[in-house]
């Protein structure tokens, strides 16, 4: 199977480059301020705040890691939709002044989840066809 569409693979490179990016330099390089109020917007303290900041900034990394390493595979895309739909569902509950913000997380969230589902569609039609040359 060549999964190598040119659909899915800008769908494959936005997307890691997004999760990594984020995973570096809000959280990594910082934190920035916003990260650390959203997470104290979640519950944890001052202290707590740059540790979480740090551990999410990991899973970010490795979620835009698995993305171009299993780019073959649905669970990478799935994750990033399901992972990025309950991060924007958090800011619509508890941080909603980050909502209406320049480079709001409305529009970053819709693009991030729309890159995830068009990779899943193209990935599905790529098997697809594939499936059926071998008939």
């Amino acid at each position: 199977m060549n999964s190598a569409t040119p659909v899915l693979t800008i769908c494959r490179c936005s997307l890691a480059f997004i999760w990594i990016y984020q995973g570096i330099v809000p959280k990594w390089l910082g934190p920035h301020a916003d990260e650390l109020s959203m997470n104290m917007l979640a519950g944890f303290t001052p202290e707590q705040a740059p540790v979480i900041s740090y551990i999410a900034g990991t899973v970010e990394v490795l979620l835009g890691l698995g993305i171009l390493l299993f780019h073959r595979q649905r669970w990478p895309y799935a994750v990033s939709a399901v992972f990025i739909a309950g991060l924007y569902l958090f800011t619509v509950v508890m941080a909603s002044q980050f909502l209406v913000s320049a480079f709001n997380a409305t529009t970053v969230n819709l693009a991030v989840f729309a890159l995830s589902v068009i990779a899943l569609v193209e990935l599905r039609r790529v098997e697809a066809g594939a499936n059926g040359r071998k008939r």
